[in-house]
């Protein structure tokens, strides 16, 4: 019976119609009437020189065709990119006075790609992004994004983006005769590759999306210790969340970056239980005074929207590491770490 209706072709058409329009409404103007969208984004600032010049890239290049730059306030959407994890109450999805100085917006339509609204925020680390431009598979292994190595070979040229700077004024954008004059020094020597990087890690900037930490109990054991799946996963999301950029593949640090598998946590004696572990990966160097220790007074770990059992799970696999290394002879460890 639910199959004629294949058969008439006008019936078909006017209700086909309505559900597209029923649920546009729905996802995306009945969201963007919503008063908690247009909260005011104190301190908004215009793009700098280099972030300018990468929105250029992102343009020339086509990023929008792919990816999206919006998180509307759905659950579905929230779930989906993180922002559960965000603060409250606006912080959680895309707010329009993000975009006041846009022009033109770039929120994008199809997600071939993630989102990218919250990416400053989700990846923050900018030797992340250098990797997975130049080449997208060495962090996503069935990625289709193509390669943009060759970034690195184009120099950004500063009068074009004051001429950039001018344009945008002319529409709004508050840019100073200051800013103006100060762009070619600020661009001085630096690649479209640079360029895109800061944009990228600008992204979702413009409102604090930081978690805050609660009360702490060091004592909470980790339900997934011990546990093989946990441990690989932990592994794979280690690397997916870009520690492993600063802390080293297998978390043995570089000077001055911590090892995360010794005796010592936040340069202190002896090591922290494994709650001290996920409160530093979720909260990043904010959470230093509530576990009572200073670690490097130049640290400056991010926060990280991971899932709680993500968290957990990158904790179990840095203890599966540490048991792995103590295990080692010296000669093993010096073999793995060439």
């Amino acid at each position: 019976m639910a199959g004629k209706i294949y058969s008439r072709a006008f019936s078909f058409s006017i209700m086909a119609t309505v559900a597209v329009l029923v649920g546009t409404i729905a996802t995306m103007a009945y969201p963007l009437l919503r008063p908690e969208m247009h909260v005011k984004v104190e301190g908004l600032r215009p793009l700098g020189p280099l972030e300018l010049a990468g929105r250029d890239v992102y343009q020339r290049e086509s990023c929008n065709a792919c990816h999206t730059q919006t998180v509307r306030p759905l659950k579905s959407e929230v779930v989906r990119y993180k922002g559960k994890n965000a603060q409250e109450p606006a912080a959680r999805y895309s707010l329009a006075g993000e975009f006041a100085y846009d022009h033109p917006f770039l929120w994008g339509s199809k997600r071939t790609g993630p989102d990218l609204a919250f990416e400053g925020w989700i990846k923050p680390s900018k030797d992340w992004h250098y990797a997975h431009y130049a080449d997208p598979r060495s962090k996503a292994a069935r990625s289709n994004m193509p390669s943009y190595a060759f970034l690195a070979k184009e120099k950004v040229d500063g009068a074009e983006i004051q001429a950039h700077m001018r344009a945008l004024r002319a529409v709004g954008v508050p840019y100073t005769d200051a800013d103006v004059a100060a762009a070619p020094a600020a661009v001085e020597g630096k690649t479209r590759m640079d360029a895109l990087v800061a944009y990228t890690l600008g992204l979702g900037r413009a409102v604090d999306r930081a978690k805050k930490p609660g009360a702490i109990d060091l004592a909470e054991p980790n339900p997934l210790a011990g546990k093989a799946e946990a441990v690989v996963a932990g592994e794979r999301l280690y690397q997916d969340a870009g520690c492993a950029a600063c802390h080293g593949d297998h978390a043995e640090g570089a000077d001055p970056i911590p090892s995360l598998v010794d005796e010592k946590f936040l340069g202190a004696t002896p090591d922290m239980g494994d709650a001290g572990y996920a409160a530093m990966i979720q909260f990043g160097s904010d959470v230093k005074p509530a576990l009572g220790r200073p670690g490097l007074a130049e640290g400056g770990m991010p926060a990280n929207d991971l899932d709680e059992d993500d968290v957990w799970a990158i904790v179990a696999w840095l203890r599966s590491q540490r048991a792995h290394e103590a295990r080692e002879t010296p000669h093993q460890e010096a073999v793995e770490h060439k």
